[in-house]
């Protein structure tokens, strides 16, 4: 009989049902106990020497298999949360446009600035000011050299025409 048959012998087979129970309460699994239990026979014949030296070693074995038991259940909860991100990452849609979006953005914006060249000087001016600035009436007013009530009105109108202009654009018309 050779050493190693004697140390399992010795350490391991007196305790090998309390070994199996120990990791199997942690784990409820088949699988994850048979992996638990190997791990932690690797961890005990890697540290073989330091257990014999133990003063209980039969304790500290079944530590080490409680361990392990905790081990593989974090590395299989980590495998389910990579899983379910990986999941919910491929169901996503990709918020890019498609170059099929991307020519139609294109000619939209095209045909929203073609529609602004009709307005009067004024208008367009607020008009782009107000949407593409985000500048306060006041501020366009002032630019304008004009009233705020002046600059809103010549908004407004802006508005209504390019609305007329542009319907054909708005997906929903009625």
């Amino acid at each position: 009989m050779s050493n190693d048959d004697h140390e399992y012998e010795r350490l391991i087979q007196p305790i090998e049902d309390q070994m199996m129970r120990s990791v199997w309460r942690i784990t409820r699994d088949p699988d994850d106990a048979d992996d638990a239990l190997q791990e932690a026979l690797i961890k005990i014949w890697k540290r073989l020497n330091r257990i014999k030296r133990h003063p209980n070693p039969h304790a500290l074995i079944v530590r080490i298999c409680i361990n392990s038991a905790y081990d593989v259940l974090r590395v299989r909860a980590n495998q389910r949360r990579h899983d379910e991100l990986n999941t919910i990452a491929s169901n996503v849609p990709d918020p890019s446009p498609s170059s099929e979006e991307n020519i139609t953005n294109q000619e939209n914006r095209t045909e929203i600035f073609q529609a602004i060249e009709k307005l009067s000087q004024n208008q367009a001016e607020t008009v782009l000011m107000r949407i593409i600035q985000g500048l306060p009436f006041r501020d366009i007013a002032q630019a304008l050299g004009c009233r705020e009530a002046t600059a809103r009105k010549h908004y407004a109108r802006a508005r209504n025409r390019l609305t007329k202009l542009l319907a054909h654009l708005a997906p929903f018309s009625s």
